[in-house]
């Protein structure tokens, strides 16, 4: 019997997966356990494995298609029964039924059914003897697809939910669109034509508009995957939360002594002990004296909940190829140097390598944005839903600081929090500040 491949869920929030790469083509063999295609979630990119060993068919999703969590993508059938892919149902010449080609195992009674209803029997799977398709299973996928048919004008116009879907994410006219599904249903693959062809007249219709670079093509690409949801996210965020703002300029003396004393040690660890692991090191403590910054603030029903965490889950973002990640350093609290550098070292080198896993980039309370590796001196970070707050932490460089006799050279840093103001207060978020200042000043309290 063919065993579905689905698009799984990875995480609790997830709702939809979009493909990357078929790893393995319609017609192989695939054993148990084995990557077949690679999976783009709204935060990282996750491997699929074959639920079954057997020969791969009835591919039904393409490389960047988005689909919903539970769909079935493909199937995975016995050796004995594999078959080539499934293609879409053929309506013959003159009035004779649609009728399935010879690879669709399907009853008499459900070919029928589906002839007359107008399904595509490559969406539906079947739960009979060796995968074939019943009467019970056209049912099923009537009540599940609830196809909405509506008259405009003389035409009586089918779509699948997913071309339905599509038609509204492009602003697309389903009535201008030509179906290929069975008795003219219009399916995804016609609206994301439409789309193009609509894009393409659109660029012919704007050819008197010279480029700024002579030869160059403006171009145009819908967000996908990560950089979608970096872009609704932060949106949401700049929308809803009114940020407040607060920078403190700090002196890294005593941190780079102390790190010439300490460096060879955490090495030895495993880690490296950079600004970064103080800089954490520093903000998981602050959070733990003033822990109304550790908190998140979420939307229930017609109100706000907030919840403060006894325990602090620091993210820490890391720029990536395709957008920001913000691995999670899990109760932070409770590591020490060495610790902390250790776990910052693995999270930042997989993050960049594409190898984290679902739960490393959830669950966070606090996050940290780090740009001193470029020459920024000081910019602000947008808070990171649904934490309360965040801090952006520039380059440290050398600085002519007046020590009440004459001017001397210092290392210094500037780190700007941005808060929440529904959740936080400006004296709480300065005395949180003014906490992770002197942490840094006098860091010799961070070993204690």
């Amino acid at each position: 019997m063919a065993t579905p491949v689905i698009m799984p869920k990875f995480g609790m929030a997830q709702e939809e997966g979009t493909i990357i790469r078929w790893l393995k083509q319609a017609g192989e063999r695939v054993e148990k356990g084995e990557t077949i295609l690679e999976v783009q979630t709204d935060k990282i990119d996750m491997e699929v494995e074959a639920p079954a060993s057997g020969v791969l068919t009835d591919v039904r999703y393409g490389v960047d298609a988005t689909v919903p969590v539970t769909t079935v993508i493909a199937m995975i059938a016995d050796s004995a029964e594999a078959s080539p892919p499934v293609t879409a149902l053929v309506a013959p010449a003159g009035n004779e039924s649609p009728i399935a080609p010879a690879e669709v195992r399907i009853s008499p009674v459900a070919q029928r059914m589906a002839a007359a209803a107008g399904v595509d029997l490559t969406q539906v799977v079947g739960s009979g003897p060796s995968g074939r398709i019943t009467k019970s299973d056209v049912a099923s996928a009537l009540a599940e697809a609830k196809e909405v048919e509506f008259l405009q004008g003389a035409r009586l116009l089918r779509a699948t939910p997913a071309a339905r879907r599509l038609a509204r994410e492009h602003n697309m006219d389903l009535a201008l669109i030509s179906g290929s599904g069975p008795q003219g249903r219009i399916q995804a693959v016609d609206v994301e034509q439409g789309a193009r062809n609509k894009e393409q007249q659109a660029a012919s219709a704007s050819t008197d508009v010279q480029p700024a670079v002579q030869g160059a093509t403006p171009t145009g690409e819908p967000l996908r995957g990560k950089r979608r949801t970096i872009a609704s996210r932060l949106s949401q965020s700049w929308r809803d939360a009114p940020h407040i703002f607060f920078t403190t300029s700090i002196d890294l003396s005593r941190v780079d002594a102390l790190t010439a004393d300490l460096a060879s040690e955490v090495e030895a660890g495993g880690g490296r002990l950079t600004l970064t692991v103080w800089i954490a090191r520093a903000v998981a403590t602050a959070l733990q004296r003033h822990p109304r910054l550790n908190a998140w603030l979420q939307p229930d029903d017609d109100q706000l909940l907030y919840t403060q965490h006894s325990d602090v889950h620091l993210g820490i973002a890391v720029a990536v190829n395709d957008g920001l990640l913000a691995p999670v350093v899990q109760h932070a609290d409770g590591l020490g140097l060495t610790a902390l550098a250790a776990r910052i070292n693995d999270l930042s080198a997989r993050a960049r390598a594409g190898a984290l896993t679902p739960d490393e980039v959830r669950g966070g309370t606090f996050t940290i944005s780090n740009l001193g590796m470029y020459p920024v001196d000081h910019f602000t970070a947008i808070i990171n839903p649904p934490e309360v707050a965040i801090l952006a932490v520039g380059r440290a460089q050398m600085q002519p600081v007046w020590n009440g006799v004459a001017f001397e050279p210092q290392r210094r840093l500037q780190a700007t929090l941005s808060a929440d103001h529904r959740a936080v207060d400006g004296a709480t978020a300065a005395a949180f500040l003014a906490e992770f200042k002197r942490l840094l000043e006098e860091p010799a309290r961070l070993l204690l």
